[in-house]
């Protein structure tokens, strides 16, 4: 059975986009809250070690994807010289008149990261949240190699991504995870091997059933990459990356008992973010 994959990369809708602005108008009592103070702890503590002092107001902050503009807003409200990039005209007509609401003026730029050169400043720390799940792995290989290229010499990545590759065993229809509840006093270790089983125990049912399995199933969604902190960390690597700092944890309450049934297995973790530099030919951090 051919299942096609989805686009790389493709518009919203402007209905899309104004639910998105009025979540970021509320921003502080919803999801995004822990989100946006994540992507600024991580900037705090991995790269401006790595810029020597450069002075906030010449560090170049790209919102890359940024959509409605969150994090270039949100950067250039500390005194970032900050930009936001994407492909999707109505969505970044949006970022500017949230930008006018918060007093800011990052310089949005329509078009895609591969196009960062020529009259555009090196990147010095590059925003890719919530991204990576909606590329395959080779579109997320050139995309990364692509930031690689416009990164300034100290220059990084900080990455968010949601969800994570087991989600839907934990996170799905309740009766999916019940066999892994009297389980869940396991050592890390041994419930990772389960959970892996298990999953490979589901293919096989839905091979039965349709032909496909999980992987295969969710190709055309918006979230086709489901992925863990061994599998990004892999995928960095191949990019030419290495990883300052690579997580995953619950950030936020959702179905909390859930999260409190699992609570002690990483494996069941919903985000994975962490902080990534360009490694040298020697594996060393440029």
């Amino acid at each position: 059975m051919m299942n096609v994959q989805k686009p790389t990369s493709y518009e919203y809708g402007g209905e899309y986009q104004l639910k998105q602005a009025e979540i970021y108008r509320n921003r502080k009592s919803k999801h995004w809250k822990s989100r946006i103070d994540l992507a600024k702890t991580l900037v705090e503590r991995y790269c401006l070690p790595r810029l020597q002092g450069k002075p906030v107001q010449k560090i170049i902050v790209v919102d890359v994807g940024c959509s409605i503009g969150t994090f270039a807003i949100e950067f250039a409200k500390m005194g970032y010289q900050s930009f936001g990039i994407d492909f999707d005209r109505s969505a970044l007509e949006i970022a500017r008149q949230l930008a006018k609401e918060e007093n800011v003026s990052p310089e949005f730029v329509c078009g895609d990261v591969s196009d960062w050169r020529g009259s555009f400043p090196r990147i010095d720390i590059a925003i890719c949240f919530d991204i990576f799940e909606h590329l395959h792995d080779d579109e997320l290989g050139a995309f990364l190699t692509s930031i690689k290229r416009q990164l300034s010499e100290e220059g990084s990545i900080v990455f968010h991504s949601f969800p994570t590759q087991y989600h839907y065993i934990f996170f799905g229809k309740a009766y999916i995870r019940y066999p892994l509840v009297p389980l869940k006093y396991l050592s890390s270790s041994k419930f990772n091997v389960v959970t892996k089983a298990y999953s490979s125990l589901l293919d096989i049912g839905l091979l039965i059933k349709e032909g496909l399995t999980y992987k295969e199933r969710i190709k055309k969604s918006a979230h086709c990459n489901p992925t863990t902190p061994t599998r990004l960390g892999d995928l960095l690597r191949r990019a030419g990356y290495e990883s300052l700092f690579l997580e995953s944890s619950n950030l936020y309450e959702f179905k909390e008992s859930i999260q409190k049934q699992f609570q002690h297995q990483p494996i069941t973790h919903r985000n994975l973010y962490g902080v990534a530099v360009p490694s040298t030919p020697s594996g060393q951090y440029a």
